[in-house]
């Protein structure tokens, strides 16, 4: 009866696991992922999808409003195009969406003040996941804004990280640190 028993609470166990893993970060979208999230988010026109339940769940800090930032996995990254897209009633175009099924990395934009920041050198974005330091293959300006905050792009290769893990990002400049934490299981 014990060994039922135990044998019975492992599987439960196994079951849950899969459930609450089958929303994790995906590094390889299918092309009926990939309309899924242009189509999600074309139900909203510009900055609303920040807004919205997935993306929300990508950003750290605070932003959009503030500081803080946003990991922009394939599926979310799509979403948000497609969502910008969608205020100058375009749509992604079938060379757009096979891009973005061939892609090997993704995106954390981070916005920090510009007084702090000259070249894309000027900050260090570091994922930090248990033991492993992971540094950006690529850093990059993003949108220059209104409030005198600037974003920096981190171009990261998808095969570098735990997608299920949770995550330290470290935001360095010459003048401030800050951290950040996500569970990259809970970004889709």
């Amino acid at each position: 009866m014990k060994t039922f028993t135990w044998s019975l609470f492992i599987i439960c166990i196994s079951i849950i696991g899969i459930f609450t893993q089958s929303d994790a970060f995906d590094t390889n979208l299918t092309q009926q992922q990939i309309q899924e999230a242009i189509d999600y988010g074309a139900k909203y026109k510009g900055k609303e999808v920040f807004g919205s339940d997935i993306v929300k769940k990508s950003c750290f800090g605070e932003y959009p409003v503030i500081e803080g930032g946003i990991v922009m996995s394939k599926y979310v990254h799509t979403a948000v195009i497609s969502a910008m897209m969608n205020m100058k009633e375009k749509t992604i175009s079938p060379e757009e969406k096979r891009s973005i099924g061939e892609s090997t990395t993704f995106e954390v934009v981070v916005v920090i003040s510009d007084e702090d920041v000259k070249a894309p050198e000027d900050v260090q974005i570091i994922l930090i996941q248990g033991t492993n330091n992971i540094l950006p293959q690529k850093v990059e300006f993003g949108m220059k804004r209104k409030d005198n905050k600037q974003s920096i792009v981190g171009i990261f290769q998808q095969d570098r990280v735990d997608a299920d893990a949770s995550t330290t990002i470290i935001v360095k400049t010459r003048n401030v640190q800050k951290k950040y934490k996500i569970d990259f299981s809970d970004v889709k």
